[in-house]
Formats: C-alpha cells, structure tokens, sequence
C-alpha cells in the first residue's frame, strides 16, 4: 500500500505545534510565572496598609484590588493580591490594619507577592477563595456570588 507524499510532513508539523506553546499572538492571558494559589505556601500576614491601588494584574480581565502593606515589625512592603476590582465591595484606605490568609508567590525579580484567601477587617472576616484556594468570583460579575463574610470573631 503506498502513502500519499503528503501525509508525513502534514503529520510531523501537526505533532510539532502542540510542543511549540501559545504564541504571542493566540490571545491567551499571560499569568506571570509561578503565579496562582498554592495552598502548599500559605503563610498568614499582617500589616498595616500603606497604599490601596487597582492594577492590570492579568490579560484581558478586570484591573486587581492590591495592597500594599507594610509588614508588622519589619520595614519593607509586600503587595497583597485581593480580587478583581468589580468583586471587592469594601472600603479600605492608607493607615488600616490588616491580617490575612494568603499564598506567597515570588517573581522572577524576588518581588514577594501574596494571593490573598482571606482577610480581616475591621473585625470581620471576608472569604475571597475556598480552602483550595479556587476564587470566590468565579464566572464573572454576572455570575458574582459576593465575598463570604464570616462574622466578626
């Protein structure tokens, strides 16, 4: 039985394209490497919040709450991830004391970024993800479930 001439190179370049990855041009988000909630590094964190910003954090979504929080006892900052903007609906200002639930992740320039599971305010606890660390917010502001309050403990 003879082949068609065709088929070998149509198949080596169909074989090739899945270990090439996404090009810049596919419209895939870019996370950051290394950036999504691992439950393995979960640390707990307080501070005190020095700024409150809104930052494009991934491709094609809403910008992110984050803030950045000076550490208690320590002279350095750290910015904490909290949710898309549209999800968050409290006020938080300069000067408020935090603590928190979150997973530390580092970039590729040792900037130490922690994704927030939750956090305390005020006296209050607001979940933003599950234990698994899956968030809150999923399926979008039309399908907004809302942040999951604890109580005051």
């Amino acid at each position: 039985m003879k082949r068609p001439s065709w088929l070998v190179p149509v198949l080596a370049v169909c074989l090739a394209l899945p270990a090439a990855g996404p090009t810049a041009g596919a419209g895939a988000a870019q996370a950051r490497p290394g950036h999504f909630y691992d439950v393995d590094k979960e640390v707990r964190f307080e501070g005190t919040v020095r700024e409150v910003v809104l930052e494009p954090r991934y491709k094609g979504t809403a910008p992110f709450l984050v803030l950045r929080l000076e550490e208690k006892g320590q002279a350095r900052t750290i910015d904490v991830e909290v949710s898309p903007s549209w999800f968050f609906g409290e006020d938080i200002h300069a000067g408020e004391k935090v603590t928190g639930v979150g997973s530390l992740s580092e970039g590729p320039d040792g900037a130490r970024t922690i994704i927030a599971r939750e956090l305390r305010l005020r006296g209050e606890t607001l979940r933003l993800r599950d234990e698994r660390g899956f968030p809150d917010w999923q399926g979008g502001p039309r399908g907004r479930r809302g942040v999951r309050r604890a109580g005051r403990r």
